[in-house]
């Protein structure tokens, strides 16, 4: 083989194998490149899923504090309605209907005719009285059996229970007994939140005198109605 053939393979080998230097080179770089490329990819969407979480994240928040508000509301709605059926609670018709019949029952067993003031006609005992418009006009005075003394009292016609009395009237009772001046008028009342029957059986003076009436019957028979216990 002549010198210069051996010198041509030579330059021809040198030349394949920086060809090949090269190509192994680029293909490593572009290797870098893509690995490069797909880390700012995969970056960008972890920050995108993380910018994703934070926003439902928040609003989940939102929404557990509108749920609490909207709940907060309602208990607080609940609790309003709860005062207001409380401050509008007065002596119902049908409290005064099992008072009514429970009076008729109690005015046969003891021969007594009971009337009932039907919020329309007042109620006129032997003594002159007028329920229920004395209670507004005239001096009201309770006393017990077993004390002398009296204690001005301030009552009146109230079955709302609203009014500013210490003794709410909510139905009225009376039987004329037949004999001159002789009544008794039961004055079915609330004083501090509980049921009390007052008696007025009062024949003359400008005073009107009251008190708790002793019959049990009738004062278990108030208390039963008045927490609806027919």
């Amino acid at each position: 083989m002549s010198k210069v053939r051996k010198v041509c393979l030579i330059i021809v080998a040198c030349v394949l194998v920086v060809a090949a230097g090269v190509m192994v080179y680029l293909t490593v770089q572009s290797g870098k490149s893509s690995n490069s490329a797909s880390e700012v990819t995969t970056s960008k969407t972890t920050k995108k899923a993380k910018l994703r979480i934070r926003h439902v994240s928040h609003n989940d928040s939102d929404s557990n504090s509108s749920s609490t508000s909207q709940s907060s509301s309602s208990e607080e709605s609940s609790s309003d309605d709860q005062s207001s059926k409380s401050n509008q609670s007065g002596w119902t018709i049908a409290q005064e209907t099992h008072l009514y019949n429970f009076m008729n029952q109690f005015g046969t067993k003891m021969k007594q005719k009971y009337k009932e003031y039907n919020g329309q006609e007042p109620i006129t005992t032997l003594a002159g009285e007028k329920y229920p418009d004395d209670l507004s006009k005239r001096t009201f005075k309770l006393y017990s059996d077993n004390s002398k003394k009296t204690e001005t009292i301030d009552i009146g016609w109230d079955p709302s229970l609203k009014k500013d009395y210490d003794y709410h009237v909510v139905s009225i009772f009376n039987c004329n007994v037949g004999n001159p001046e002789q009544h008794i008028t039961y004055l079915f009342s609330v004083h501090d939140g509980q049921p009390v029957v007052l008696v007025d059986q009062t024949t003359n003076g400008s005073d009107c005198m009251v008190k708790e009436t002793a019959n049990q019957e009738v004062r278990t028979a108030f208390a039963n109605i008045y927490d609806s216990n027919y």
